[in-house]
């Protein structure tokens, strides 16, 4: 696919989805104002044609992530703890803080947050601990929470979004609901199908940003 021009799997109003391999997609695509992503943590976990091994993951990942980082004025994503003895150059660290759910266990611990690393500066004021409840499953193994997505989105720029580990959608349904252009490349058909189906569903969030802020303040 390197030196050939990539058409869109999926397009709307604001939104454009790309099947794909992000390594080979993303050379192809502008720059974008914010990479907002759930990328694959190592951890063995079977998303289909990516086994997502934790062998020479770390060997793939950070070269990726520089990738993303010429790519974009700010990089936000989320991963496990074991993530903090290898990325070592962000801006800041956040936490999404987990109510009584628990991550993949790592020797005694069962934790219930995660780190959200941070290159770049948000535009908006905000607390660095964003608590949300899990999503359940909707086809993809480990879907983020649309509140989450949506809260961070909140805080970075209206510009435009691109999310190189797109999985079931959330982050581009996060985006159309709040009104954002936004990109997403999946390398798995099928939760580029899922994300398709959501995104035609999708209809006016009930809550306005202003109440959503609201809603976050009160948690």
């Amino acid at each position: 696919m390197r030196g050939e021009e990539v058409t869109p799997y999926y397009s709307e109003p604001g939104i454009t989805i790309y099947h794909g391999d992000c390594r080979d997609i993303l050379p192809h695509l502008p720059k974008v104002d914010l990479v907002l992503t759930d990328p694959p943590y190592g951890i063995n976990l079977d998303y289909g044609i990516c086994k997502d091994s934790e062998d020479g993951y770390w060997e793939w990942f950070l070269p990726f992530l520089q990738q993303l980082r010429n790519h974009s004025a700010a990089v936000v994503f989320t991963h496990r703890q074991n993530a903090l003895r290898k990325v070592t150059d962000y801006d800041w660290v956040a936490v999404w803080n987990k109510p009584m759910a628990f991550g993949h266990r790592i020797g005694k611990w069962l934790p219930h947050w995660e780190p959200i690393f941070i290159y770049g500066v948000p535009n908006n004021f905000s607390f660095d601990v964003f608590t949300h409840t899990t999503a359940k499953p909707d086809g993809h193994p480990s879907p983020k929470p649309i509140k989450l997505m949506r809260h961070i989105l909140e805080v970075f720029s209206d510009g435009t979004i691109l999310d190189p580990f797109m999985g079931s959608g959330t982050t581009l349904v996060a985006a159309k609901q709040l009104g954002r252009r936004a990109i997403g490349i999946e390398i798995e058909e099928k939760y580029v199908k899922i994300a398709i189906d959501r995104l035609r569903q999708e209809v006016l969030p009930l809550n306005t940003p202003e109440s959503y802020k609201e809603e976050q303040m009160e948690l």
